[in-house]
């Protein structure tokens, strides 16, 4: 019985990751999850909050793009962490907490 082996070629890895399809996919997975947090900052800090959470999209000098999920107001790390006045809530740890996706769609409900 012969094994397969496979190896990863790095080479077009760079420009498969600069394909507006990609891009496009990063910043429509981080509008979901900006969302999510404006949802539950309105509903538990307030309204002002909520409009402070944008997203915010970038090229690394790796050449690989993000596209991440910013709370601009000045207070938003006590939100996030806590503080001593501040009650930590984690509306943007809460909003990115996705369920994990699997390439066995099939395997998804499996025990």
């Amino acid at each position: 019985m012969s094994r397969v082996r496979i190896r990863f070629d790095e080479r077009g890895l760079t420009q498969i990751m600069q394909l507006p399809q990609v891009r496009a996919a990063l910043k429509a997975k981080a509008e979901e999850i900006a969302s999510r947090a404006r949802s539950i900052a309105a509903s538990e800090i307030d309204d002002g909050f909520a409009s402070e959470i944008t997203v915010s999209e970038e090229t690394r000098p790796s050449g690989r793009p993000t596209a991440k999920v910013i709370a601009h107001r000045e207070d938003a790390a006590d939100h996030e962490w806590g503080s001593s006045n501040t009650a930590r809530r984690r509306v943007l740890g809460r909003a990115g907490a996705v369920e994990p996706q699997t390439l066995f769609r099939d395997r998804r409900n499996r025990q």
